[in-house]
Protein backbone atom coordinates (compact mmCIF):
# COMPACT_ATOMS: atom_id res chain seq x y z
CA UNK A 1 0.00 0.00 0.00
CA UNK A 2 2.96 2.29 0.84
CA UNK A 3 4.84 1.48 -2.18
CA UNK A 4 1.94 2.03 -4.54
CA UNK A 5 1.33 5.64 -2.74
CA UNK A 6 5.45 6.55 -3.65
CA UNK A 7 4.90 5.35 -6.98
CA UNK A 8 1.91 6.96 -7.34
CA UNK A 9 3.57 10.10 -5.84
CA UNK A 10 6.61 9.53 -8.07
CA UNK A 11 4.86 9.88 -11.20
CA UNK A 12 2.57 13.00 -10.53
CA UNK A 13 5.84 14.29 -9.03
CA UNK A 14 7.70 13.79 -12.75
CA UNK A 15 4.43 14.73 -14.61
CA UNK A 16 4.34 18.18 -12.32
CA UNK A 17 7.74 18.74 -13.25
CA UNK A 18 7.56 17.90 -17.04
CA UNK A 19 4.70 20.46 -16.66
CA UNK A 20 6.45 23.08 -14.86
CA UNK A 21 9.71 22.52 -17.10
CA UNK A 22 7.96 23.39 -20.27
CA UNK A 23 6.39 26.53 -18.18
CA UNK A 24 8.72 27.40 -16.21
CA UNK A 25 11.93 26.33 -16.61
CA UNK A 26 14.12 23.31 -15.31
CA UNK A 27 15.33 24.55 -11.66
CA UNK A 28 11.72 25.36 -10.54
CA UNK A 29 10.76 22.23 -11.86
CA UNK A 30 13.73 20.31 -10.01
CA UNK A 31 12.82 22.12 -6.54
CA UNK A 32 9.57 21.07 -7.40
CA UNK A 33 9.88 17.67 -7.77
CA UNK A 34 12.36 17.63 -4.70
CA UNK A 35 9.04 19.20 -2.37
CA UNK A 36 6.45 16.75 -3.71
CA UNK A 37 9.36 13.91 -2.59
CA UNK A 38 9.81 14.97 0.71
CA UNK A 39 6.28 15.67 1.38
CA UNK A 40 6.18 12.08 0.45
CA UNK A 41 8.91 10.87 2.84
CA UNK A 42 7.41 12.72 5.58
CA UNK A 43 4.03 11.80 5.06
CA UNK A 44 5.42 8.11 5.42
CA UNK A 45 7.25 8.82 8.50
CA UNK A 46 4.31 10.51 10.17
CA UNK A 47 2.47 7.02 9.20
CA UNK A 48 4.87 4.88 10.67
CA UNK A 49 5.51 6.60 14.00
CA UNK A 50 1.51 6.14 14.49
CA UNK A 51 1.81 2.44 13.55
CA UNK A 52 4.48 2.21 16.04
CA UNK A 53 2.29 3.72 18.64
CA UNK A 54 -0.52 2.03 18.00
CA UNK A 55 1.75 -1.55 18.07
CA UNK A 56 2.87 -0.48 21.23
CA UNK A 57 -0.21 0.31 22.89
CA UNK A 58 -1.45 -3.31 21.91
CA UNK A 59 1.36 -4.85 23.41
CA UNK A 60 0.72 -2.94 26.71
CA UNK A 61 -2.86 -4.08 26.46
CA UNK A 62 -1.32 -7.68 25.98
CA UNK A 63 0.44 -7.21 29.36
CA UNK A 64 -1.94 -6.45 31.26
CA UNK A 65 -4.47 -8.95 29.88
CA UNK A 66 -1.54 -11.49 30.84
CA UNK A 67 -1.39 -10.38 34.08
CA UNK A 68 -5.11 -10.34 34.59
CA UNK A 69 -5.15 -13.83 33.52
CA UNK A 70 -2.39 -15.13 35.61
CA UNK A 71 -4.26 -13.67 38.51
CA UNK A 72 -7.74 -15.67 37.59
CA UNK A 73 -5.37 -19.01 37.09
CA UNK A 74 -3.42 -18.43 40.61
CA UNK A 75 -7.27 -17.77 42.25
CA UNK A 76 -8.62 -20.67 40.70
CA UNK A 77 -5.55 -22.46 42.14
CA UNK A 78 -6.29 -21.21 45.17
CA UNK A 79 -9.80 -22.66 45.30
CA UNK A 80 -8.90 -25.72 44.24
CA UNK A 81 -6.60 -26.22 47.26
CA UNK A 82 -8.98 -24.85 49.64
CA UNK A 83 -11.84 -27.73 48.11
CA UNK A 84 -9.56 -30.56 48.04
CA UNK A 85 -8.64 -29.58 51.84
CA UNK A 86 -12.67 -29.51 52.96
CA UNK A 87 -13.01 -32.56 50.39
CA UNK A 88 -10.29 -34.52 52.10
CA UNK A 89 -9.53 -32.76 55.26
CA UNK A 90 -5.81 -33.40 56.50
CA UNK A 91 -6.05 -37.11 54.34
CA UNK A 92 -4.58 -35.72 51.48
CA UNK A 93 -1.48 -33.84 52.82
Amino acid sequence: MMMRRLIRLTVLSFSFAFIATAAAGPVVAVVACAGVLIYALAKARGDAARRAEAAEADAVAAAAEAKAAEAVIAEAEAVIAAARLRLFGDAAS
